[in-house]
């Protein structure tokens, strides 16, 4: 006979299930990664400024990635040798370092994607339709729960935070800015 788990101990094991979610996917990214010769941070660094289309300051970016300012250095200067970014210096201010994706970055962006969709397609195969709209629901119930803690929100609050944090994956660098407006 079967013992159920007690509730406490099935919000522990979905906890647990994050955390080994997130140690596993970014491990499992390092590989797909690496045959394009890109570290985890690196790809993180590229794939904000080919989304964000323009050239942005080091400080942007940083906020954006949550990397310190030595380590984003170091991540530039990899990503400068590799031609897929270049970085400029403001005309109005000399101090601000600007960073931008070069085409070369852009099409290794591209590539990178395309083999993610296709690792994603395979692993997601045995799901029927139902399975897949079934853990979207779950996962957005997740992200929700998460965000409704996180900014302390509810209700259509809750999902124009949600609806605002899609921007996102479109942009990472202009919606840290904007989060960063709205704490001043």
């Amino acid at each position: 006979m079967c013992i159920p788990f007690s509730r406490e101990e099935r919000v522990r094991a979905i906890k647990d299930a994050f955390h080994y979610l997130t140690w596993v996917a970014t491990r499992r990214l390092a590989q797909v990664l690496q045959p394009f010769g890109l570290t985890f941070p690196q790809f993180i660094v590229l794939d904000a400024l080919a989304a964000h289309q323009r050239a942005c300051a080091m400080r942007d970016l940083i906020q954006a990635t949550f990397e310190d300012p030595p380590t984003m250095t170091g991540i530039i200067d990899r990503l400068v040798k590799m031609k897929l970014v270049h970085r400029t210096r403001s005309e109005k201010d000399r101090r601000v370092v600007l960073v931008e994706v070069t085409s070369s970055g852009i099409k290794l962006m591209e590539q990178i994607n395309e083999e993610m969709i296709r690792d994603d397609l395979t692993s997601f195969a045995d799901l029927t339709d139902d399975q897949l709209t079934t853990l979207e629901q779950l996962l957005r119930y997740k992200l929700r729960m998460l965000v409704g803690r996180f900014r302390s929100l509810q209700d259509d609050e809750l999902d124009t935070e949600i609806e605002h944090l899609r921007k996102f994956a479109n942009d990472p660098i202009n919606y840290a800015k904007l989060e960063d407006q709205k704490s001043l």
